[in-house]
């Protein structure tokens, strides 16, 4: 039996689907405006602006410490983040299922970098049509300088990114004091550097080549759509058969015209450089400018705007376009599945937030040497008190042996500052005559001198018999 090898030409279309993207305004543009201003300030600030002593974003290396608005985690908070993480995942979920790729339009950094980066190209070298043209042109006939500023003002932006991402691990103020002083290391402009390359390549260059070919999200997009999820759609019935503005129809009759004029503005506004009246395509981020770019023809030819809008897919399709919010929630096992467990790891994060130990303690005994006798013959054990204050505050402790009998013959009184995790050697004696069995259980109790917080730690107290 012959084997045989069939070869699959297997390619990946790398070219520019728009080369020049005409930006869009209208309704969802100020709408995405609104969300991503907000965004952008937030992170640009986050390593700058300070809640409870630390900024709002940085990830403290050298201690170990992850502080975020305000909250202050350490690697054995492994767990909360397990579950913020999760909550985040599932909420995604459950958005793109009713909503489809929202956050892709409106909220990713990728969408968010590439249409600064786009206004730049605008702004500097002028309309799609003028840049249309100038990529025709060979280099000597180009407009140098203005091509040369559009290159500046990109890599300025993206050394503001990529300085602002080293300075979530070194915070704003310090970075900025080691760039000034002279005293930022190899590895701090390597980074800076790797980051704004990367912002520069991917903004001004990749751009939908991201969306396409390197973000998984959009390969697994269609597994959350159903139905019922909310997509930007092109109403065929209304648009088709479609007729240029100013073109004799042919055999086409009047009244069998449709609303679609083809004038690809549609087209011509994707950053992604799809055709919506195509139908649904993986590569729509349901930035919704195509959107505002048809309403603004249909109001020009005066005819009802909505020819492509937010749509329910096949469900409102097979409506009329008309629905409840009552249908759009039922038979939707994915939505609820999805919504139900955002709710639970959600409930999680808080509940463990709420109920976080302010005092990481552990009281365990030394390893060398069951008991001995002191310098005053008396019965001890020694042992060993880990603490760890997880508050930005300094603590101080007091402690005590909750038994009869029993008293600690060290330090009472222990100070420990926010966030310092320290051992303590703890020598518990046993009080003459020592009448205890062999082996005695003691607890040692602990007591915040500010907050009057108790804990109390359980270990054996050993006597010779």
């Amino acid at each position: 039996m012959e084997n045989r090898i069939e070869m699959v030409d297997v390619t990946v279309d790398a070219t520019r689907h728009n080369p020049a993207v005409r930006l869009a305004k209208g309704y969802f543009q100020r709408w995405r405006r609104a969300i991503t201003y907000p965004l952008i300030a937030v992170f640009l600030l986050a390593p700058w602006l300070e809640l409870n002593g630390a900024p709002l974003l940085w990830m403290d290396l050298a201690s170990r410490e992850l502080h975020v608005l305000g909250l202050t985690f350490w690697p054995d908070d492994l767990l909360i983040l397990t579950w913020m993480a999760f909550a985040a995942a599932f909420g995604l979920f459950a958005v793109a299922t009713f909503a489809g790729r929202l956050w892709c339009g409106f909220s990713c950094p990728q969408t968010v970098w590439t249409m600064m980066f786009i206004w730049v190209e605008e702004k500097i070298q002028g309309s799609r049509n003028q840049r249309l043209k100038e990529q025709g042109k060979p280099l000597k006939e180009k407009r140098i300088f203005r091509l040369v500023a559009k290159h500046a003002v990109w890599w300025l932006i993206a050394l503001a990114t990529g300085f602002t991402f080293v300075a979530f691990f070194e915070t704003g103020q310090g970075l900025t004091m080691q760039i000034v002083s002279g005293e930022a290391g190899v590895s701090v402009w390597f980074w800076i550097m790797f980051f704004a390359s990367l912002t520069y390549i991917n903004g001004g260059w990749l751009r939908e080549q991201v969306c396409l070919h390197m973000c998984p999200y959009s390969r697994f997009q269609s597994v959350m759509l159903d139905r019922k999820s909310l997509k930007v759609t092109y109403d065929v019935n209304r648009g088709e058969p479609r007729v240029q503005k100013g073109r004799q129809g042919g055999s086409i009759a009047k009244s069998e015209k449709g609303d679609c004029v083809d004038c690809n503005l549609c087209v011509q506004v994707c950053p992604v450089g799809i055709d919506i009246r195509d139908g649904l395509q993986y590569a729509c981020i349901d930035c919704a400018a195509c959107i505002d770019a048809c309403d603004e023809v249909m109001n020009k030819v005066k005819k009802p705007t909505g020819l492509i809008r937010f749509d329910f897919g096949e469900f409102a399709q097979s409506n009329n376009g008309t629905w409840r919010l009552k249908d759009l929630l039922t038979e939707r096992g994915k939505l609820w599945g999805y919504s139900l467990l955002f709710t639970l790891f959600t409930a999680m994060f808080v509940l463990q937030i709420i109920y976080r130990e302010t005092l990481d303690v552990h009281f365990t005994r030394d390893r060398g040497q069951l008991y001995f006798y002191n310098g005053n013959g008396e019965l001890a054990n020694r042992y060993g008190l880990k603490l760890h204050n997880k508050t930005q505050e300094d603590a101080t402790l007091n402690l005590s042996i909750a038994r009869n009998g029993m008293v600690l013959n060290s330090d009472r009184q222990v100070t420990i500052g926010k966030g310092e995790s320290r051992t303590i050697p703890v020598e518990v004696q046993c009080q003459f005559p020592c009448e205890f069995p062999s082996r005695t259980q003691i607890d040692l109790v602990i007591k915040n001198a500010r907050t009057q917080e108790v804990w109390q730690m359980t270990n054996q107290f050993f006597v010779p018999h």
